[in-house]
C-alpha cells in the first residue's frame, strides 16, 4: 500500500492491521488529522469520468438535488455533499440514508462539474487510474491547503454508481461510499481508529455503508473547520426569471456579497463563476444577481466578506432554467380518533415527474380499517362529520387503502405529466366505528407538482 505524507488509501481487510499500525499512533479519540485544511479558494470538486466499468455509469436517472449529472459524477457529487454543513437542498437522493449533508461544520464542497483530464496533484479532480493497487482501492494525494487529487484503481474492484444497494461479492464495490472516505482525506482527515467511522482505514463488504459519515467523522471535520457557525450564510432557495436570480436565505452581508456558481464551457477549470459586490435585501435574507453566461447546472453558494471558513454558505443545488420544487405544506388539524390517535400526515419522496416517488402517509389511523385518499384543486375549512374537511369541492377519490395492524398506511401518489405545474390538496377519510359519526379525518397537505 502507498504510505507517505501526501497519499492516503483505503485498503482491503487483509491489510487493515498493518495499515492502522503504520498510519496511526494510538490515541484516545478515533479521528486523526493530516496536519492541514483546505483554504477557502480550494473548495471546488470535479470528476474526470474515465471509469471503465459499465456499472460505474449505468445510473441514467437525474436527481433534482444534483442537476445535470448522472453516473459516476453523480455518485461522487453525492459523496461530497455528505460532508457539507447541512442538508443539500432537500437532503434526498440516497436511499441508504435519510439526509445527504451531515458534516455540521464550516465546510462545503463547491461542485464544479466534469474535468477534461485527471489534472495535477492539487487540481481537486476525482478519476480512475489503471492497475490494482496491491490491496488499495483508491488513494488521495493531499497537499492539504493547496488542493488534492483522488484516484480509483481500475482493477481493484468492479465500481458501481448506485444509487441502490450493491450485491456483495464478485469484486463489487460502491463508488459513492469509497469516494466519501477519500474526500475525507481531501479535506484533511487521516484514518480513524473508530471502527464505526467512515474514515476507518479498511473496507468491508461493498462500502455502501461508507456513504454516510458518522459521529467520529463529524467530530473530525468540526475539529478542522469549526462547528457550523450561526453567522455562516445560509441559502434556503431561489427564484429564476430569465437571467435574473433571487436567492433566499439568511446571514447575507449588507454589502460585498459574492455568489459562486458551477462554471461551464471552455473556461471551466474548477474555479467557480463568481459575481461580486452584491448588497443584500430584506435584512440579509435576499440577494438579487444576474446569472453569468458561463453558470450552469450544479451548486450555488454565497461568500460573505471575509476569509474565514464561516464566510462561505452551504452549497445549494442550482438549475439556471428551473426553480426548485416547493416542499409540501401541511395545514389544518386532524380529528382525534375514537382510540385517541391523531392521524397527522407526513410524506416521503418528491412530487416530481423525474423521480415519481412521492408518498403520503400517517401512523395515526384505525388498525385494519379502510379509507380513501381525497384530493381537490383548492383548500377549504368546512365542518364535516365531527371534524373539518380541509378540501374544497369538487373532491376526487385518489386511492382506496387499508390501515395496517398498527394504524399506519403509506399511499403512493403517482406524478403524471398532467399534474406538473399544478397544486393539489390531500386529506385522508377513513372508517372509525367507535366514533359517533363513524368517520376519521386527517389533517391536510398542499402539494406542488414539478417536472
Amino acid at each position: 500500500m502507498r504510505i507517505s505524507n501526501v497519499a492516503k488509501g483505503l485498503v482491503a481487510p487483509a491489510a487493515a492491521v498493518i495499515a492502522t499500525w503504520l498510519l496511526m499512533p494510538p490515541r484516545a479519540e478515533g479521528y486523526a488529522l493530516l496536519g492541514g485544511a483546505l483554504r477557502l479558494p480550494q473548495r471546488d470538486l470535479r470528476v474526470f469520468d474515465n471509469f471503465s466499468d459499465p456499472e460505474a455509469n449505468d445510473n441514467h436517472q437525474e436527481d433534482p438535488s444534483f442537476p445535470g449529472e448522472t453516473g459516476a459524477a453523480l455518485a461522487i457529487w453525492k459523496a461530497a455533499v455528505e460532508w457539507g454543513s447541512e442538508a443539500h437542498g432537500d437532503g434526498l437522493g440516497d436511499p441508504s440514508q435519510p439526509v445527504l449533508g451531515s458534516g455540521g461544520a464550516n465546510f462545503d464542497f463547491a461542485w464544479q462539474g466534469r474535468a477534461s483530464s485527471v489534472g495535477g496533484p492539487s487540481d481537486n479532480v476525482v478519476s480512475e487510474i489503471s492497475g490494482g493497487g496491491g490491496g488499495v482501492f483508491a488513494f488521495t494525494e493531499t497537499p492539504i491547503s493547496d488542493g488534492w487529487r483522488i484516484r480509483f484503481f481500475a482493477d481493484a474492484a468492479v465500481w458501481h454508481d448506485g444509487p441502490g444497494d450493491i450485491v456483495s461479492g464478485g469484486g463489487n464495490h460502491d463508488l459513492q461510499g469509497v469516494a466519501t472516505h477519500e474526500l475525507g482525506h481531501a479535506l484533511g482527515l487521516d484514518h480513524s481508529s473508530d471502527l464505526d467511522a467512515t474514515m476507518v482505514s479498511f473496507l468491508v463488504l461493498t462500502g455502501v455503508h461508507f456513504r454516510s459519515i458518522e459521529a467520529d467523522d463529524q467530530a473530525g471535520i468540526r475539529a478542522l473547520y469549526g462547528p457550523r457557525s450561526p453567522a455562516k450564510p445560509h441559502v434556503s432557495g431561489y427564484e429564476v426569471s430569465g437571467t435574473s436570480l433571487t436567492l433566499r436565505g439568511a446571514g447575507f452581508a449588507a454589502t460585498g456579497n459574492e455568489v459562486w456558481f458551477t462554471r461551464t464551457g471552455p473556461l471551466a477549470d474548477g474555479t467557480p463563476a463568481k459575481v461580486a459586490g452584491l448588497p443584500s435585501l430584506d435584512q440579509g435574507t435576499r440577494l438579487q444577481v444576474a446569472v453569468p453566461p458561463d453558470a450552469g447546472d450544479g451548486d450555488v453558494l454565497v461568500h460573505a466578506p471575509g476569509h474565514g471558513n464561516a464566510s462561505l454558505s452551504n452549497a445549494f443545488p442550482f438549475d439556471p432554467s428551473l426553480a426548485p420544487c416547493a416542499p409540501p405544506v401541511p395545514y389544518g388539524t386532524a380529528k382525534t380518533t375514537s382510540i385517541g390517535t391523531l392521524p397527522v400526515l407526513f410524506w416521503s419522496g418528491r412530487a416530481t415527474l423525474r423521480t415519481d416517488d412521492f408518498e403520503i402517509a400517517t401512523s395515526g389511523g384505525i388498525p385494519d380499517r379502510f379509507g380513501w385518499l381525497l384530493s381537490s384543486a383548492a383548500s377549504a375549512a368546512t365542518p364535516f362529520q365531527g371534524g373539518t374537511l380541509w378540501l374544497a369541492a369538487p373532491l376526487r377519490r385518489e386511492t382506496k387503502f387499508q390501515f395496517d395492524f398498527f394504524g399506519g398506511v403509506v399511499v403512493p401518489v403517482p406524478v403524471s405529466p398532467a399534474l406538473v405545474g399544478s397544486r393539489r390538496f390531500f386529506q385522508l377519510w377513513f372508517q372509525d366505528p367507535g366514533d359517533p359519526f363513524g368517520v376519521g379525518l386527517s389533517d391536510a397537505l398542499e402539494v406542488a407538482f414539478c417536472p
